[in-house]
């Protein structure tokens, strides 16, 4: 990591009185800065008649820029993370204000309970993580109040909102067709930063605050750190990482930007419906072909070897009469098999790839419910019902999964909403 000397402060100074001091603060000559002395006490802000330190402050910058990625600390990434801490800071003194108008308390028990078991599932164990939380200058007691804050936020937003946040199926499975319609496309390891418009007469403030965000990140601002301060989106809490998707998960404004974008760039603002997006594509790699699971049922009628043509289409017609009498999916599989003298097999679940051709082909341009066209094979005449199918793969999402994405996403909207409004009605005094 680069060291800083007395010189390098100095020269901060042009940059503002704030930058100097942090130089001050946080670096001595030939020193890193998670080696800097204690800072005096002092205050940085006043939520509601509550304190923040300049204490509080200084040991949130140690923790973000620790993890922020960044290869160098600069000046520049020090403002970002002075404001981004003390944004964080006021935000969760608005939280436990909330929490204790609302009596919801979690004791430091339990946050160690959380914390141990996010330690253990990285392999580590509590005493370790909060062993390395000192060597950055960071305490245990200002990691629970950062963790305590963001458990009784969740609790008292899904508390008031949760109900009311309805995800129906028509929802989710239009979102999963848009994500299988791209499948065959390639994925994106991408962080995003979505700045929601307050009102439509905010539209043009809004791009404006974008176009700077990008400056600065173009010129080495870590995007976690801007994504965490400014966007509104879900993905905040974790530095703005979406993991790996596919184009059908973004919206129709953005999948058209990413597409172009090389990996390791950052798009210019993107208008979308509601505000404006600010993307990343960190890698890209190549599609990997989704698996299906299905649940099948056949009606069948076998055709004697060397039979004419004329006894094929006797099969066939038996089999188009089959399948125009199916009502009800695959619960009228029986009946309508019935009518055309044909007989019934059921698959129950199968994998797409052990079935041969021509049942694969015919099998996976089925919807639910639905039955195929009737087709030949060298055992006779088929028609297939599909029942149910699960796509899986390692980028689909399962029904489930897709509709607690949707429902998670719904809510983080409603937090980020409810934490400004509680924002703007408050008493904070910058010193």
């Amino acid at each position: 990591m680069r060291k800083w000397t007395i010189a390098a402060c100095a020269g901060a100074l042009a940059r503002g009185a704030m930058l100097a001091l942090c130089c001050a603060i946080w670096f001595q000559p030939e020193a890193s800065w998670a080696q800097a002395r204690p800072l005096n006490e002092g205050l940085a802000a006043v939520v509601n008649d509550q304190p923040i330190t300049r204490l509080d402050v200084r040991q949130r910058v140690q923790f973000l820029i620790a993890t922020s990625g960044a290869q160098q600390v600069t000046p520049e990434l020090i403002q970002s993370a002075t404001s981004a801490a003390l944004n964080s800071l006021i935000d969760e003194r608005l939280q436990m204000q909330e929490a204790a108008k609302f009596k919801v308390e979690v004791p430091d028990r339990e946050i160690d309970r959380i914390l141990a078991n996010q330690a253990r599932q990285n392999g580590s164990t509590l005493d370790k993580f909060f062993l390395d939380l000192g060597e950055i200058g960071v305490s245990p007691q200002s990691y629970r109040d950062k963790t305590r804050a963001e458990v009784v936020w969740q609790r008292i937003v899904s508390g008031r909102f949760g109900s009311r946040v309805r995800i129906n199926r028509d929802q989710v499975k239009a979102a999963l067709d848009r994500i299988l319609a791209n499948t065959n496309k390639p994925q994106y390891l991408i962080s995003e930063i979505f700045l929601e418009d307050e009102t439509p007469q905010s539209a043009p403030q809004t791009f404006e605050g974008a176009k700077t965000l990008v400056q600065q990140l173009r010129t080495g601002t870590p995007f976690q750190l801007i994504a965490q301060q400014y966007s509104f989106a879900p993905s905040a809490s974790t530095g703005g990482d979406m993991g790996w998707i596919t184009l059908g998960e973004l919206k129709s404004e953005v999948a058209h930007i990413v597409e172009k974008l090389p990996p390791g760039t950052i798009s210019d603002p993107i208008v979308v419906p509601g505000g404006v997006m600010i993307v990343s594509v960190r890698e890209k790699r190549e599609p990997n072909p989704p698996r299906s699971k299905l649940k099948l049922k056949e009606m069948s009628r076998t055709v004697p070897v060397g039979a004419d043509e004329t006894v094929w289409r006797r099969a066939e017609q038996a089999g188009r009469l089959a399948r125009d009498s199916l009502k009800n999916g695959c619960e009228g599989v029986n009946r309508a098999a019935k009518r055309g003298s044909m007989e019934v097999v059921d698959f129950g679940e199968i994998q797409d790839d052990e079935l041969s051709e021509p049942f694969k082909s015919q099998a996976l341009n089925l919807s639910n419910g639905q039955a195929s066209e009737v087709f030949r094979s060298d055992k006779g005449v088929h028609v297939l019902v599909l029942c149910e199918r699960e796509t899986t793969g390692n980028d689909i999402p399962t029904l489930d999964q897709l509709e607690d994405r949707l429902y998670e996403q719904e809510l983080s909207l409603i937090a980020r909403r409810y934490l400004r409004d509680i924002r703007r009605e408050a008493a904070i005094i910058q010193p």
